[in-house]
């Protein structure tokens, strides 16, 4: 409605009882009323819509946040599990260089036992061969005391180490086993562990053999002693018969 239509001297016109004007006022306080109630119910719908983009909008962020967090969780457990999985593939190295040192020094001593089990071979086949050497001169000594000095020889051979058996004077049934010495042999060292019939201290003296720290006789030169102990056998023994 155009205002200025509305201008007039309400005053005047209510003293003069003049109601030309009142449908017009009527009618425009209608139509401001309207106008009032459509800006409010518009006001109304704003802030509706307002309250539910608010609304909206705050779930959305709330969503978000939770989303954030979800996503923060989830990057601390991919960041841990990482962590975890760093630690055990360290592990795994560390682990994996243990044994590989542990290997090496297995093959270390392989090899160690290897060389080792070499050198033991050869020393056990060197002393095989010495052995067999040593037994092949005693042998052809036998044959020759046998045949010069009457002596019969025995051996009995253990483990580590030979026992021989001198036997003086066995072509006579009157003599045989009668005198003898048994001695033993370990490392090419002869030591006197009997001597049959038991001669005196005096003679005992004169045979070159020397005493060790346990009270035995060693034989520094086996053919020598030999010698010595048939003369004083034939010299002291046989003819008096007596046995010390």
């Amino acid at each position: 409605m155009d205002s200025e239509a509305l201008k007039c001297d309400l005053f005047h016109a209510l003293q003069n009882h003049d109601h030309s004007v009142m449908p017009k006022w009527k009618a425009s306080c209608q139509e401001f009323r309207s106008h009032i109630a459509v800006k409010f119910k518009e006001r109304l719908l704003r802030q509706k819509d307002r309250t539910e983009k608010k609304s909206a909008n705050d779930r959305k962020v709330s969503e978000l946040q939770q989303e954030s967090d979800t996503v923060g969780s989830n990057i601390d457990a991919v960041a841990l599990q990482w962590k975890v999985t760093d630690k055990k593939i360290s592990n795994a190295i560390k682990s994996q260089e243990s044994v590989k040192d542990e290997m090496e020094k297995l093959k270390a001593q392989e090899d160690t036992l290897s060389l080792e089990m070499v050198d033991v071979e050869l020393e056990r086949e060197t002393k095989r061969r010495n052995k067999v050497l040593k037994w092949d001169a005693i042998k052809r000594a036998c044959q020759i005391y046998k045949h010069n000095l009457d002596i019969h020889i025995s051996l009995q051979e253990e483990e580590d180490r030979q026992e021989v058996k001198f036997s003086f004077f066995t072509q006579s049934a009157v003599t045989k086993d009668k005198y003898f010495v048994q001695l033993s042999c370990s490392d090419n060292h002869w030591k006197v562990e009997q001597i049959e019939p038991n001669v005196r201290r005096e003679h005992f003296n004169q045979l070159s053999i020397t005493t060790d720290p346990s009270d035995r006789s060693k034989v520094p030169d086996l053919t020598l002693f030999l010698c010595q102990i048939r003369n004083i056998f034939l010299k002291h023994y046989m003819k008096t018969g007596k046995k010390q």
